[in-house]
């Protein structure tokens, strides 16, 4: 045995204040107020000795405790983290039966539906919760390891822990977190509503790096100056590289400080490790790396059986590593660990590969022994022992067990384990079915390209079995996946023409009927997106007829959930109220596909009518089902919706967290739409005109090639609002001119409300107060059904028309309407520029008074959303109100009427001609040119159209909203 002594700090450096913090947190969780606290930092930066050093201070301070541990190869098994903490809490007496109660409650779980995540979810919980009756820390290290399901429960933990005696630390490694990862998502929900916070465990600093080289030296004296800096800057402070480090040389070396310094010393970890492991007798190197195969806690019985040797033969190597700090001393049951994942990793990537084949294959065999251990650890060995047939069938059963739980993204890996393994003589139904479960598990967490090909194989094989039924269900699956990257429904909904004629043909039986009806739903349903709501209610009417009769309560609710979506998106108010109903009967049913789509499609329909209110309860509803079984589609399309609704309430800041986050995650094509488009609305909102272009952009480009009114209208509007934040009027008007338009062809009405003000305000910029004046009848026709909440819009627009022509009593009363209908509908953007717009009329009607209480509130709201284009409204406004400014409109002193008929005299109009534009008498059209030539002192008509130019000409690249900036300057 070599003599390499132990390269252990003896003390903990650097860390007071963390370990200041959480003494802090366990004397509130003590008091009952329970803490959450997560260690984040790289590999080897100490965060297990940091968590060591926690654990002590609450056992001091009489806290029970427990911990579960996580290894790489337990992302995959649901509700592996429980699982260890259950079989910890086994072996304190103090815990009583909770251990084993835990276990028994994962083993006994079944069923793919919240009444079997969800349920097992909140009873481990309340388990937990009601057993603590003094204060109780639970740990968990490496969590960025954990399945979805345990860290599920771990946030539930959190969340009722506030009112309990409970301390939670949880640790991660901050490098294997990449972008998308659920863990990512999880935390970033926790610390963001303030249910955990976060410790940063940083490298240590060049002082803290020489304190701890000495207490490692141990020769009595301070490490020299130059040692330390030799070592600082070869381990840029990490703990763990400054330990194997310094063990790399050899304990002779080590109390030299010239052969310190002169000493060959390894860049990185891995190579110090593989330094000190060289060191290592050859027997203690085999024990290490068969034990770096387990990649779990072991004892020596089953390491024996691997390394097909006799145990008392590893008694000496275990001996070695446990005094050269690579094993930890055993624990209860005889458990052995290696001291940090970082070691066992490096051994592992040491191993030749046909040593790899022979131990993860004994691995498989032998691991099963070991307490914890699952077919989904073994199917792990078997497949890089090269074993395809027990890696298949190992992968199978992990899959089918991850499905009953609902553990959608295991399921997902472990399916595609079993495919990658799949027998070449596997029955044609079998692999079908193989397939099919892999569709689901792929889709449901957004794999869609890998779902597609799935479920096109999984039809060919339902073909080739004589399952017809089967393989054109999956035929409709497979034509609906694309939906989900933005491909027009239109589209879509031709392919399904064609599947619904293979349908048609089959035998007639109760699987047909299900089958067909099912089609026709999603068809009625795409339809809806397409904005064709009569040929929606058409075939869901049909669908629904056969789903009854052939006893399908589960598509029944489904397709029932389309006729409510059609009269929630055609204004009828029983819409709402009979959607949530369907979105929570199939909830409680345990239809987890209606219930999560239901919700997430009333959250769209809800925001799209600007009923925020029932938006919100269809996602806050929505959300807490799609994360409980593991839904990302929906759930980020309800994201997108919230992160919309924050920006209409005027939570600016909360709609781009949520907005980039769903861009971050970037899933659903749909959801990516609506978080892009309302990242531009903030970026217009705040006068950022140049980020505005930029996701503007790219959301209506994305709105035009899915072709579908609910994405194409509002980043038309938003393109719109964007052109007055600009200064172009004439660009906006055009927009909205073109949103009616399409408006008008596909007879939607809730998503042309924004528009109403956006072209009435357009038109008056421009200076074409008769075109304002046609587009207020134009757009009040279409919206004839809409009034309750089109009504402020309506009220604004005619407004700003009244305010333009001087009618200053009945603009006044129709912006009051509108301020007060805007706040109710929860828009503070368009209330905001009511308010502005009352200001104006009040100060035209010299009551200047009330104007400035108007303009100091919006001044207020302004400074706290950071928006410039209200600022800058406020301020001008205020300055007209000192008398440093014109209120009056461009035309004056003519008429809105007048002016126009002015323009036409411009454009070389005769009287009769002008009669015939305007729908006016000849002689009505005459004494509107002799009132002109009488306002502007002019004899002769060329004098009137050389005064129109100057007030026509191009106006400054400000906020158009203002008339009055340009009437100014003219």
């Amino acid at each position: 045995m070599s003599n390499i002594g132990s390269v252990l700090c003896p003390t903990l450096i650097g860390r007071d204040d963390l370990l200041d913090l959480a003494e802090r947190r366990l004397a509130e969780a003590a008091d009952g107020h329970g803490q959450m606290l997560f260690l984040a930092g790289e590999a080897g930066v100490g965060k297990s000795r940091l968590l060591a050093a926690i654990r002590r201070k609450a056992s001091a301070a009489g806290f029970l405790r427990a911990n579960g541990s996580l290894a790489p190869q337990d992302h995959m098994v649901p509700s592996a983290l429980i699982g260890e903490l259950a079989r910890t809490l086994r072996r304190g007496q103090e815990f009583g039966t909770l251990g084993d109660d835990l276990l028994v409650m994962q083993r006994d779980r079944a069923g793919d539906a919240l009444g079997s995540r969800r349920m097992y979810v909140l009873d481990v919980v309340d388990r937990l919760i009601e057993s603590f009756d003094r204060p109780v820390m639970l740990d968990f290290e490496d969590l960025q390891w954990a399945d979805e399901i345990s860290l599920e429960i771990v946030g539930e933990l959190s969340r009722r822990s506030r009112e309990a005696k409970l301390f939670l630390v949880g640790s991660y490694r901050t490098e294997e977190l990449p972008p998308g990862s659920f863990f990512r998502e999880w935390r970033s929900r926790l610390v963001s509503q303030r249910l955990a916070e976060e410790a940063r465990v940083v490298p240590l600093d060049r002082d803290q790096t020489a304190l701890m080289t000495t207490l490692i030296l141990g020769t009595g004296l301070p490490a020299s100056r130059d040692v330390v800096t030799a070592i600082y800057e070869r381990t840029d402070g990490i703990p763990l590289h400054i330990e194997e480090l310094l063990g790399a040389l050899g304990e002779d070396a080590r109390s030299d400080s010239l052969a310190i310094r002169d000493a060959v010393v390894p860049e990185t970890i891995e190579d110090a490790v593989l330094a000190r492991v060289a060191l290592l007798s050859p027997e203690a190197r085999e024990v290490a790396r068969a034990g770096a195969v387990i990649g779990r806690c072991f004892v020596p019985e089953v390491l024996a059986g691997i390394m097909d040797r006799p145990i008392a033969d590893l008694d000496a190597p275990i001996q070695e590593l446990t005094e050269r700090s690579y094993l930890l001393a055993p624990g209860p049951g005889g458990l052995i660990d290696f001291r940090h994942q970082v070691l066992r990793d490096v051994l592992y990537r040491t191993l030749p590969i046909d040593d790899l084949r022979r131990l993860h294959a004994r691995a498989g065999e032998f691991g099963a022994t070991l307490e914890g251990h699952s077919e989904i650890h073994a199917s792990a060995h078997f497949e890089r022992a090269g074993l395809r047939a027990e890696a298949f069938r190992t992968a199978l059963v992990g899959a089918q067990a991850a499905t009953r739980m609902s553990g959608r993204q295991e399921a997902y890996e472990l399916f595609r384990r079993a495919i990658d393994n799949l027998p070449e003589d596997m029955p044609a139904l079998d692999e079908a079915e193989i397939f099919s479960a892999y569709t689901d598990a792929a889709s449901a967490i957004e794999r869609n390209v890998h779902a597609l090909e799935a479920a096109q194989r999984a039809r060919e094989k339902y073909l080739e079995a004589g399952r017809p039924i089967e393989a054109a269900t999956m035929n409709v699956t497979a034509l609906l996946l694309p939906s989900r990257e933005g491909h027009p429904a239109g589209r879509i909904i031709e392919h399904l023409d064609l599947a619904l004629e293979e349908a048609e043909r089959l035998p007639a039986s109760r699987e047909r009927d299900i089958l067909v009806a099912d089609i026709l739903g999603v068809r009625a349903f795409l339809s809806i997106d397409a904005s064709n709501l009569e040929d929606a209610v058409a075939d869901a009417t049909r669908a629904l007829g056969l789903a009854e009769s052939s006893s399908s309560p589960e598509l029944a609710l489904d397709i029932a959930f389309s006729l409510a979506r059609v009269d929630i998106v055609s204004g009828r108010e029983s819409g709402l109220t009979r959607a949530f109903q369907i979105a929570r009967d199939a909830r409680d049913a345990g239809y987890e596909s209606v219930g999560v789509t239901a919700f997430r499609n009333i959250a769209a329909a809800a925001t799209r009518v600007l009923d925020y209110q029932a938006a919100e309860t269809a996602i806050r509803e929505g959300i807490r089902y799609a994360d409980a079984i593991e839904q990302s589609h929906c759930r980020q399309q309800m994201a997108a919706a919230s992160a919309l609704i924050a920006w209409a309430a005027g939570r600016w800041d909360d709609a781009v967290d949520i907005a980039r986050h769903e861009l971050v995650e970037r899933g659903c094509r749909r959801g990516v739409v609506g978080a892009i488009d309302t990242l531009g609305l903030v970026a217009m909102s705040r006068g950022e005109v140049q980020e505005a272009h930029r996701w503007y952009s790219e959301a209506f480009e994305a709105a035009e090639h899915m072709n579908e009114v609910a994405y194409l209208l509002p980043a038309l509007w938003g393109l719109a609002e964007l052109d007055l934040v600009e200064g172009d009027p004439a660009g906006a008007a055009e927009r909205c001119q073109a949103g009616l338009e399409i408006a008008i062809r596909t007879g939607e009405r809730a998503l042309l409300i924004p528009f109403v003000v956006t072209g009435a305000r357009a038109l008056l910029a421009a200076r074409r107060p008769a075109g304002a004046e046609q587009w207020l009848e134009a757009v009040r026709a279409h919206l004839a059904d809409w009034e309750v909440v089109a009504g402020p819009a309506l009220a604004h627009a005619d407004g700003l028309l009244r305010l333009a022509t001087g009618s200053l009593s009945a603009a006044r009363e129709g912006l009051e309407r509108a301020d007060r209908g805007w706040a109710d509908l929860g828009r503070v953007w368009e209330s905001a520029w009511a308010r502005l717009d009352l200001a104006q009329c009040l100060m035209r009607s010299s009551r200047f008074g009330e104007a400035a209480s108007l303009l100091a509130a919006v001044r207020a709201l302004a400074d706290t959303l950071g928006s410039a284009p209200l600022v800058a409204r406020a301020d001008e406004l205020a300055r007209i109100g000192r008398g440093r400014g014109s209120m009056e409109e461009p035309w004056r002193p003519l008429s809105a009427r007048e002016f126009e008929v002015a323009q036409l005299i411009a454009g070389g109009l005769t009287n009769a001609e002008i009669a015939v534009q305007l729908f006016i008498a000849p002689k009505t059209a005459s004494s509107h040119v002799e009132h002109i030539l009488a306002k502007l002192g002019v004899s002769r008509r060329a004098e009137i159209a050389a005064w129109t130019a100057t007030v026509t000409r191009p106006a400054d690249r400000s906020d158009p909203r203002s008339t009055v900036a340009t009437a100014a300057r003219s």
